[in-house]
C-alpha cells in the first residue's frame, strides 16, 4: 500500500511541473518582437489564459501595450481569461484589427 501512496505521489509531483508552451503571432505583434512564435514556461498545472497573458508580458515587454486590446485562441477558438491551458494545446495571440 505503502508503494501506491509513493506512485501517487510521483504522478500528482509530475503534474505540478512547470508547462512550456508556444504562442503563435501574427502581424504587427509578431513585427514587434521579429518572429511569428514565443515561447514561454508557465507553472502550475493547467494554467490559465491569464496567466499566459501575464508571463507573456514579462517575457515580451514590446507587446505589453498590446496585450489588453488582445485575445488569445486555443485550438482555433477563442477562449475566456480564464480558460485553463493544457500541455498539447495549440495557443495564439490574436491582436486587435482594424480597418474599413
Amino acid at each position: 500500500m505503502a508503494d501506491e501512496t509513493d506512485e501517487t505521489d510521483v504522478s500528482n509531483a509530475s503534474n505540478a511541473m512547470p508547462m512550456q508552451v508556444t504562442v503563435k503571432l501574427f502581424g504587427p505583434q509578431a513585427k514587434l518582437v521579429g518572429r511569428e512564435a514565443v515561447t514561454l514556461t508557465l507553472d502550475g498545472v493547467e494554467p490559465t489564459c491569464l496567466a499566459l497573458r501575464e508571463a507573456l508580458a514579462e517575457a515580451e515587454p514590446t507587446l505589453a501595450a498590446s496585450l489588453p486590446s488582445s485575445r488569445f485562441a486555443v485550438n482555433h477558438e477563442y477562449v475566456a481569461e480564464g480558460h485553463r491551458i493544457r500541455r498539447d494545446d495549440e495557443l495564439a495571440l490574436i491582436g486587435m484589427i482594424s480597418g474599413g
